[in-house]
């Protein structure tokens, strides 16, 4: 950009109200080769400037601009949003030579998403006339903006100026943007990921209802590119794009969808729309064995419930034994096997082969009665409850526990930059085991059916997928994943455009205004009400399977076997002791055993 003697004579006065930078033509150009393709421009090294609002740009051909525009785009007060005054300072007798280079600055421009411009161009053989020229790269239903229109033909005369002063009144950067676009088709990249964009109609395709939705009142014609089997993309060390935002950066499409939150390096290269459908995302581990079915008849309590019931069943013991004793009862409810038995007995609900007969002792009994009777019914309730919903063994519930674990860990590619630069111990043992997972459906698959895996995933895309394939699931419809409860992170989605993209402002502020009308709820209660009638589809699929376990097996079972074999055993060993003591031979022992001590 050049500048005028007036300009440097005044430039402390200026420089008040305004940020003013001179700056020469760069050594390289671009839009000198139609056949280069598009790539992002990245700014030059960082320096605190805010960007330009207006760009005025003194050129004497094409040829010229080429240069200065590759200076001004890769500088740090680009805005394609601002408005640009150019001077094509060329001299010639006809009005029509300097045609080519304006259409050609316009088209250079455009090819970067700039509309707001205007080239002022010398009349021919008057010095002090200019013609300012303009055109409308957006002009349906013939052009509609699309990457391969040109300004070529298409000039249009916005004013002119004579002496200083302009001919017509009004703007000379008129609105650009058509409120009707007549049916132009606006090419959309669509990343397929559930519940966000999918290729089938029965799924359903948050995103693509609410973009539907806020393209309606401007009449395009929209067309969904669905990606397949790609995630968003990252940036290497050359500033290069891989995955949808290298398709995004080769202009197949305008905007680029599907279930995407940006992080700095996308901000800073691409524009995007403002925030919509706040996602969460959490560590999805498989799920901890069933416990044995047996084991339901100690898990009913906990072991603290246990221990003290316990205590509590040998303080009932020597109660009856102390209160029979000093109340004089009978030998019976004096005997401490007795008093064991009738507690034992009682606790089951059963009554006692004799009752006491003294006041003191049967107050002790009536109220042991009501403590039995209502530890059976606690018991007895939970057990059911238990028997209907199997426990699990240990499950993993934290971050620590799935490092010490040994499960191998992952997600989609642009979730391991979250660990990558992270001061935090644990998340430097994430970053080092972190797997990159192209397919989140197999990934959840290797959670639940392998169980070798772990997996940082979506908590909409998991809900959607857990209504939708039976192989999460088990036998009675219970999932065989476990979600942490504490979310990893929440974010809310956006889409991207390249920089500059006319209509992102527009969606942003519309989009603004549906969010406070409900959208977001409204989408949210379509995917509720679907994910319903989905797992409802699963469960009757689910039961048309033949079942491995019915309503009471010989597992259940195990445990009372185990306590009437120990009791068979039990028995038979005192039954053999009992024999023993009763022989001649150990009788004559004991006798001699007992004249012994008397003669002491």
């Amino acid at each position: 950009m050049r500048s005028t003697p007036y300009l440097m004579n005044n430039q402390e006065e200026v420089s008040k109200k305004y940020t003013v930078q001179i700056t020469a033509p760069d050594s390289k150009a671009v839009c000198n080769d139609p056949n280069k393709k598009f790539k992002v421009v990245h700014s030059d090294p960082f320096k605190v400037m805010s960007i330009a609002s207006y760009f005025v740009i003194i050129v004497d051909s094409f040829d010229d601009f080429t240069h200065f525009a590759r200076k001004i785009i890769r500088s740090r007060f680009w805005n394609p949003y601002g408005k640009f005054l150019i001077l094509l300072h060329n001299m010639t007798m006809n009005n029509d030579e300097n045609r080519e280079d304006v259409e050609n600055i316009l088209t250079c421009l455009f090819k970067y998403n700039v509309i707001n411009v205007v080239v002022m161009v010398p009349r021919a053989k008057v010095v002090r006339n200019v013609i300012i020229y303009s055109w409308k790269p957006y002009d349906p239903p013939n052009y509609c903006g699309y990457f391969n229109e040109s300004a070529k033909n298409r000039l249009l005369i916005e004013n002119t100026c004579d002496r200083g002063i302009l001919k017509s009144k009004g703007s000379i950067f008129k609105d650009k943007l058509p409120s009707n676009m007549q049916q132009c088709s606006l090419n959309i990249l669509a990343i397929e990921r559930q519940p966000f964009i999918s290729r089938y109609k029965t799924d359903p395709n948050m995103e693509k209802r609410i973009i539907k939705q806020m393209l309606k009142p401007y009449n395009f014609s929209v067309d969904f590119e669905i990606i397949l089997n790609k995630f968003r993309g990252e940036r290497d060390e050359k500033g290069v794009w891989d995955g949808a935002l290298q398709d995004l950066v080769a202009k197949r499409g305008q905007i680029l969808l599907g279930g995407i939150f940006p992080d700095f390096d996308v901000h800073e290269d691409f524009d995007c729309s403002s925030t919509y459908l706040a996602d969460s995302y959490a560590w999805v581990v498989p799920r901890a064995y069933p416990s044995p079915p047996w084991s339901s008849l100690t898990a009913a309590f906990e072991n603290e419930v246990w221990y003290l019931a316990a205590v509590i069943f040998v303080v009932c013991v020597f109660s009856w034994k102390i209160l029979g004793q000093i109340s004089g009862d009978s030998s019976y409810n004096r005997a401490f096997k007795h008093c064991f038995l009738n507690s034992w007995i009682l606790l089951f609900g059963f009554p006692p082969y004799v009752r006491p007969k003294k006041g003191s002792l049967r107050l002790f009994f009536i109220f042991l009665n009501i403590y039995c009777i209502l530890f059976m019914t606690a018991y007895q309730t939970k057990l059911i409850i238990i028997l209907r919903n199997q426990t699990f063994g240990y499950q993993i519930k934290t971050i620590h526990d799935l490092v010490l674990s040994g499960l191998k860990i992952g997600g989609s590619e642009e979730l391991h930059g979250l660990f990558q630069n992270s001061s935090d111990p644990i998340d430097n043992l994430i970053d080092d085991k972190w797997i990159d997972v192209p397919n989140i459906t197999q990934a959840l698959l290797d959670v639940a059916v392998y169980r070798n895996f772990s997996v940082l995933c979506s908590r909409l895309e998991l809900e959607y997928l857990a209504s939708v394939l039976p192989e999460l699931h088990d036998v009675f419809g219970r999932t065989k994943l476990y979600t942490f409860e504490k979310s990893a992170f929440l974010v809310p989605l956006e889409m991207i455009g390249l920089r500059g993209f006319p209509f992102m402002k527009i969606l942003s502020r519309r989009l603004n205004s549906y969010k406070q009308f409900g959208l977001n709820e409204y989408v949210r209660r379509y995917f509720t009400q679907l994910n319903k009638k989905n797992k409802e589809k699963l469960l009757v699929l689910l039961k048309s399977r033949p079942k491995n376990i019915s309503a009471l097996t010989i597992q259940h079972l195990q445990c009372g076997f185990l306590v009437l074999s120990l009791g068979m055993v039990g028995g038979t060993v005192v039954l053999m002791l009992e024999i023993l003591l009763y022989t001649n031979l150990v009788q004559k022992i004991k006798l001699q055993i007992q004249r012994i001590f008397k003669r002491r």
